[in-house]
């Protein structure tokens, strides 16, 4: 029994891209420059747990956001493709019902979520016979809520096991005798001619338009195609299979509505693949913990409506729950608290607010746009903050759902707004027109490459890296490193620029 485990361990090992029993184990200080520096590029947040090199190709083994993958990056620096290994039990339905169907009594070898450059992400499969030496199909399929084939690979000496081989019928006796002479036909009378009859116009078949879905507050479904890339990408991360998937494009955020595990959940998404947050509707035994003794001190008899948590990417999340308290059973009015992500109580919404419903029952359909309504009667405006009108609607243009904003006034009478998203902390500069000049994006210091740490180390040894940003310069249409280094004797701080491939520059 536990040679067949190993054996089965192995053989999973073997299925995900590479064989890391062949390929060469490396230490970070040997992997090139270029190679780390394209990891950086599409994974900086990404904790990389070790390095292969297999064949022409380096392997980084990444933890984001939760999952674990592949990074598949050539000598050259160029990125491949990256899998996240999914277990055959999370596979969606109709992927599952797809296999079984058309390769009945095949295995599943290898299932995983492949991102590549210029393609969707999507689910990637490979079955074949159970046995050795067979060579696999491969299929790949959408990550949509209907999970369509996007292209089936079968080798050549594929046998389709559906096909059924069907024997010639057996000849009967009287098929096996020569049949009798036929008698001479009489002579055919003659027939009058007449004009043929003229064909008839088909008639056109009219096209059923497509039917227009819509969400509680009237917006329009967009097609899946409609969606970038790269928002589909930080979708995929999010939700591994969803159903009853629809997309929406509210202001300028991508906003997927869907069936997650269950749960009614929408997903918001910039149009730049940033994840803002997530909106899940949850069952009454969610309420646990804090919240439940606060609703059991307070509002004895209680009875449970529904409830929704915000989970945010600046980690201010918010848990909402609707109720109706004993005496306003009868009347249906709604109750509404809001607690923080350690169920402290934020704000409570009484039945006769104006968004608590006023005397009428709210609707389930409309749980998460309404929540997110009260959930925003309870961020904190900063009047202190004051910038030019100019940069704050700029700003809000482009940010709409960021809030706790920091504003600074640099040395070029530039402005800057500090805030924080699913990637860390970013700084976006806007010039006294508000135009945006500068994107920067925190680092973690030990993610510099080896080229700048090495001169670092030679050019200023006394010195410890406190900050490293990477900066988009706009008009310059240039990205570069900004590294902030402080004298560990002196305590004085210094800017340093590089280029991308770790070069000293001047600003």
């Amino acid at each position: 029994m536990k040679r067949l485990l190993i054996l089965l361990s192995v053989i999973q090992i073997l299925t995900f891209g590479f064989n890391p029993l062949s390929a060469q184990k490396l230490k970070p200080a040997d992997v090139p420059d270029d190679v780390t520096q394209a990891l950086d590029m599409q994974y900086s947040y990404a904790k990389v747990t070790s390095w292969f090199k297999n064949g022409n190709e380096y392997v980084a083994t990444i933890k984001d956001e939760g999952a674990t993958g592949k990074v598949y990056i050539s000598s050259a620096g160029e990125w491949l493709r990256t899998t996240f290994a999914v277990p055959q039990g999370e596979l969606p339905s109709a992927i599952t019902a797809y296999v079984k169907e058309n390769y009945p009594e095949f295995a599943i070898s290898e299932s995983c979520l492949e991102e590549k450059e210029n393609e969707k992400t999507h689910y990637y499969l490979e079955v074949k016979p159970d046995g050795i030496g067979y060579k696999p199909s491969k299929l790949t399929f959408s990550t949509t809520g209907q999970n369509e084939l996007l292209s089936r690979v079968d080798p050549e000496d594929f046998k389709d096991p559906k096909a059924v081989a069907e024997k010639p019928a057996p000849k009967s006796e009287k098929e096996t005798k020569p049949a009798p002479a036929p008698k001479p036909a009489a002579e055919p009378k003659p027939v009058k001619e007449s004009k043929p009859a003229e064909p008839k116009a088909p008639k056109e078949k009219k096209e059923k338009p497509e039917p227009v879905v819509k969400d509680e507050y009237g917006n329009i479904a967009i097609k899946t195609a409609e969606v970038p890339q790269v928002v589909t990408k930080a979708f995929a991360k999010k939700v591994m299979h969803p159903e009853e998937l629809n997309w929406f494009l509210i202001d300028s955020t991508y906003v997927a509505k869907c069936i997650n595990t269950g749960k009614k959940t929408a997903v918001y998404i910039t149009k730049d693949g940033l994840w803002e947050k997530t909106l899940t509707v949850l069952p009454e035994e969610a309420v646990t913990g804090p919240m439940l003794k606060h609703l059991n001190d307070f509002y004895k008899g209680f009875k449970f409506k529904s409830a929704v948590k915000e989970t945010r990417a600046d980690k201010d999340d918010k848990t909402m729950v609707e109720f109706y308290e004993k005496a306003n059973y009868k009347a249906k009015l709604v109750t509404t608290i809001i607690f923080d992500k350690t169920g402290k109580l934020i704000r409570t919404i009484d039945p006769d607010y104006e968004l608590g419903g006023g005397g009428k029952a709210s609707s389930d359909d409309d749980a998460l746009e309404k929540y997110y309504e009260k959930m925003n009667m309870s961020v904190k405006e900063d009047d202190s903050q004051r910038v030019p009108e100019a940069i704050a609607n700029a700003f809000k243009l482009k940010y709409p759902r960021v809030t706790n904003v920091e504003w600074k006034e640099d040395d070029n009478l530039n402005y800057q707004a500090i805030y924080y998203t699913a990637r860390g902390k970013e700084i976006c500069v806007f010039n006294p027109y508000g135009e945006v000049v500068e994107t920067w994006l925190l680092g973690k210091p030990d993610a510099l490459s080896t080229t700048i740490q090495d001169y670092l180390k030679k050019e200023h040894k006394n010195s410890k890296v406190l900050e490293y940003y990477t900066v988009k310069k706009i008009a310059d249409k240039q990205t570069l490193y900004k590294v902030i280094i402080q004298n560990k004797k002196t305590g004085e701080e210094d800017e340093l620029w590089f280029s991308l491939n770790g070069k000293p520059v001047e600003i």
